[in-house]
């Protein structure tokens, strides 16, 4: 290679991070995922757990939490190492898997029905610091303040608000759960073992059920899952920076220390992704403990509009009526953080799947006219079903249930194309991780399969059939 081609690919690829400093600057993708995971599966279905079960089943946080991030580690890694969301692969392929992409494209609006728990609870926590606008009302003041952050289309915006929001939820918690360690804590070792749980009725679901379920909502989900993509992108990792650069790049151009780069650039992805789910994995066990001390100890069984509130209880027996305060608020910001991220990264991924099909090329709407359009029925889908049907954590357990396969399939297609990737050195090389992420993707697949029957009995329920 001349000098010349050298120096004009010199900047093509930047240097990874290569300090902790330079590592936690590239880690915002990773907070507004974990900030959407915390603030929503987790807060909603983790307590439930505490509440009614006690300790019994507390081992699935970490079989969980440590199995399916790596199904999103080799998503985020496939758009790093080639430039194209696995999205944008999934159509270029043959029917064989470009069926997968229609699933996930649709599954934004299954996730929407999931986003009914988030927006009900949030209202409901809202409407215990001031009842006197009710339900419906802090509703609809969420969505209103929803659509006006994320119809910003500032990734930068929703970075910082969900970074912040979700470190003064988790100390909070964190707090509580080793105030009350000496409840908890002999029946922890028995609480490992793995067994299977009894029903939790806030989910309408037990035993087996609740466990897929809860492969569905702890760690990485549908929404989160496919949002962290575009923040990656949006930060401009890997081969996403000359994309965004305007510069075109192949990857049989690709210089050796090019190359270098990028699989530096896949373990930082690997960090980012091991680090968030070990912050998934120990606030999980916080949430859970401090609900199996005080709401399983007292016999509560929060349900409907009533988990975070019942929460809120918590705090004001260990600490006083100021905390529960403190606590309702830092839940509102928590779960808000859930609503504004997966809204922003599924507008997206709805965006660029209408531009693959010649939308903005054939007819005259801009990107940001879709975008927008996009995010709107996004918040009108969770609102009105909430205000028809006020069964907010049932619609989020039917949403887990039936997007869960899409979650699968997606782990097992993105293993499958990063072993096309005709370069090793940018292929899959941990075999482990390999095996943990087809293991997570299959048993993604069989939950959905699982909750299939369940989940048509729970719409018939629903609708009064």
């Amino acid at each position: 290679m001349s000098t010349e081609t050298a120096d004009a690919t010199e900047t093509r690829i930047s240097e990874p991070p290569s300090s902790l400093k330079e590592f936690l600057s590239y880690m915002g993708p990773a907070w507004v995922f974990t900030a959407s995971q915390i603030g929503g599966g987790e807060v909603l279905s983790v307590p439930l757990g505490g509440a009614y079960l006690g300790m019994e089943g507390i081992w699935l946080i970490p079989l969980i939490t440590f199995t399916k991030i790596f199904g999103q580690y080799y998503l985020v890694r496939y758009g790093v190492m080639t430039g194209d969301t696995f999205l944008d692969a999934l159509y270029e392929k043959g029917w064989s898997l470009k069926w997968i992409f229609y699933y996930v494209f649709l599954g934004g609006i299954i996730y929407a029905i999931g986003l009914s728990g988030h927006l009900g609870e949030t209202a409901g926590a809202f409407n215990s610091l001031v009842p006197a606008i009710g339900n419906t009302g802090w509703m609809l003041i969420t969505v209103v303040a929803g659509l006006l952050v994320v119809g910003m289309r500032s990734y930068g915006l929703i970075e910082k608000i969900a970074t912040s929001l979700l470190w003064v939820f988790l100390i909070l918690i964190a707090f509580v759960s080793l105030r009350t360690a000496g409840v908890w804590a002999p029946n922890l070792a028995s609480g490992l073992v793995p067994s299977i749980p009894g029903r939790v009725e806030g989910l309408g679901v037990g035993g087996m059920a609740f466990i897929l379920t809860m492969f569905g909502w702890i760690g990485a989900g549908f929404g989160p899952t496919v949002s962290y993509v575009w923040f990656a992108k949006d930060k401009v990792m890997g081969m996403f920076e000359p994309l965004d650069n305007g510069v075109e790049i192949d990857k049989y151009d690709l210089t050796d220390e090019e190359i270098d780069r990028l699989k530096g650039w896949g373990d930082i992805v690997l960090w980012q992704n091991l680090l968030s789910s070990a912050i998934l994995a120990v606030f999980s066990f916080f949430m859970w403990t401090a609900a199996a001390a005080t709401l399983h100890v007292q016999g509560v069984q929060p349900s409907g509009f009533t988990v975070i509130p019942e929460m809120a209880a918590i705090f004001t027996t260990q600490f006083g009526e100021w905390s529960a305060v403190l606590f309702l608020l830092t839940t509102v910001a928590a779960l808000f953080s859930t609503l504004i991220g997966p809204m922003y990264g599924m507008s997206r991924l709805w965006e660029d799947a209408f531009a693959l099909h010649g939308l903005f090329d054939n007819y005259d709407i801009t990107r940001d006219t879709v975008f927008r359009l996009t995010i709107v029925l996004f918040a009108v889908i969770p609102l009105s079903l909430n205000l028809f049907i006020e069964a907010p954590l049932i619609l989020f357990a039917l949403s887990g249930a039936l997007f869960a396969p899409a979650i699968g399939l997606m782990y097992l297609a993105v293993m499958y194309m990063s072993f096309e990737i005709d370069i090793d050195s940018l292929s899959p090389v941990r075999t482990w991780a390999v095996a943990l992420a087809v293991f997570a993707g299959v048993v993604m697949i069989l939950s959905g399969l699982w909750e299939a029957r369940g989940s048509l009995e729970t719409i018939q329920t629903l609708l009064g059939l």
